[in-house]
């Protein structure tokens, strides 16, 4: 399969750097209601360490926001994902996909579903059906792969997220959100998540079931 040119691998990462970024990127791309929202106000301090440590953190301002500065964000982050009407960036990996048959491409349900399914099966991982939300959900797929980084058993599925899903459409997503995003949280999000992205397939690549990745 034909990776996205936006995630070439470079640079690679401590042990504990890796899984503490996914685990931050899932809640900053979760809807923000004021339960998520809380747990934003409080990663100030574990964002400064990631960032210090991250390849790619670049000089945005930090994405802790506390609850008064993300009162906004809902209204934006339904716009952007949810609707109603046209939704300009559907979160989802299978409308992004571009290496599967012309009939399914810009869908949601497609063919990378059943895998992400697996994956989470064998993580015993599953989609609550009261989250509503699919299991190629951006957030989901970010949060299944924090959850398979933090032990050296579930790295094979690790490497599978990341390498058979993530890296295929991540690039086309965020730049969608970076061009459609009228708030700055979600265009320093997007750009964030890619830079981030690149250092991590080098961390996730690298893994094997005898310990961390190279760095």
């Amino acid at each position: 399969m034909r990776a996205d040119p936006s995630l070439e691998s470079e640079a690679a990462l401590d042990d504990g750097t890796a899984g503490a970024a996914v685990d931050l990127l899932a809640h900053w791309w979760s809807r923000p209601v004021t339960e998520e929202v809380t747990t934003w106000t409080e990663a100030g301090a574990l964002e400064a360490e990631v960032r210090s440590r991250m390849p790619g953190s670049g000089t945005a301002r930090p994405l802790a926001l506390s609850a008064t500065a993300a009162s906004g964000l809902l209204d934006e982050h339904e716009r952007l994902f949810i609707g109603p009407g046209p939704v300009p960036c559907p979160p989802y990996e299978s409308y992004w996909r571009e290496d599967v048959p012309l009939d399914v491409r810009r869908s949601l349900m497609g063919p990378c579903t059943a895998e992400l399914r697996q994956i989470y099966g064998q993580l015993g991982l599953e989609v609550t059906p009261t989250s509503g939300e699919l299991p190629d959900h951006i957030a989901v797929e970010l949060e299944a792969l924090a959850y398979a980084l933090s032990s050296e058993q579930t790295y094979p599925q690790a490497r599978a997220l990341f390498s058979s899903h993530l890296r295929h459409w991540l690039g086309r997503f965020c730049r969608a959100v970076a061009h459609e995003a009228e708030s700055t949280f979600y265009r320093d999000l997007s750009q964030l998540t890619m830079n981030w992205a690149k250092p991590l397939q080098s961390y996730v690549e690298a893994l094997t079931e005898d310990g961390a990745g190279t760095g």
